[in-house]
């Protein structure tokens, strides 16, 4: 049997888009994000008959969760926007450790109005956000692509001290580094020569 493989939460990143605008705009990656979940309910009643019980279920209820720290981004602002002018938002939750053979990643898609959102300001900590949205329908379950730049927003790669040139390439190379390549490793070595103080100076200078 194969070895089932574990998906850390931390992977599971968010987006989000005021459905009126989808033929506009991107979604985008919910920024500074905490925790997201995703309850999915259907009651069910059981009924006694004389032959043994009978069960039936009802609608099926999601709702969605969501922490993210207080910053000055368009997301922020419209999760605003969509509870106090009652909008319809798009909302996904993306796998970044799940692809399938076309290189997108499994993400559950879902409509839904933010029911509540609760903005803590505390003297001794960084503003927080927390909106539940009452999904509308189904969620769906998918694949979809993420651009370059959403990648870069997610992660980033090595960069050398150097400047930082206009045309970034986002590689490993910018500042004239080299990415780390695990299989060259054992190719390192200790330098000839040592950096004194003097050397340090001039390198800073």
């Amino acid at each position: 049997m194969a070895e089932v493989q574990a998906l850390p939460g931390k992977r599971m990143v968010s987006y989000f888009r005021l459905l009126k605008n989808a033929n506009k705009e991107d979604a985008e990656l919910v920024p500074l994000e905490g925790d997201s979940s995703l309850s999915l309910k259907r009651d069910t009643k059981s009924v006694t008959t004389k032959s043994g019980n009978i069960s039936t279920s009802s609608g099926l209820t999601t709702e969605i969760d969501q922490t993210f720290y207080e910053g000055i981004s368009k997301v922020s602002d419209e999760f605003y926007d969509a509870i106090l002018e009652d909008q319809t938002v798009e909302y996904w939750l993306v796998d970044l450790d799940r692809q399938n053979s076309e290189g997108k990643f499994w993400s559950i898609y879902a409509r839904a109005r933010v029911t509540e959102d609760k903005p803590s300001f505390k003297a001794d900590s960084t503003a927080e956000r927390s909106p539940k949205m009452s999904v509308i329908g189904t969620p769906k379950r998918g694949y979809t692509a993420l651009s370059d730049y959403d990648k870069a927003m997610i992660d980033y790669a090595f960069r050398g001290i150097g400047k930082i040139a206009a045309d970034t390439k986002e590689d490993g190379t910018d500042g004239n580094g080299t990415p780390y390549d695990g299989t060259k490793a054992l190719e390192d070595k200790v330098p000839t020569e040592t950096i004194g103080e003097d050397d340090k100076k001039e390198t800073n200078q």
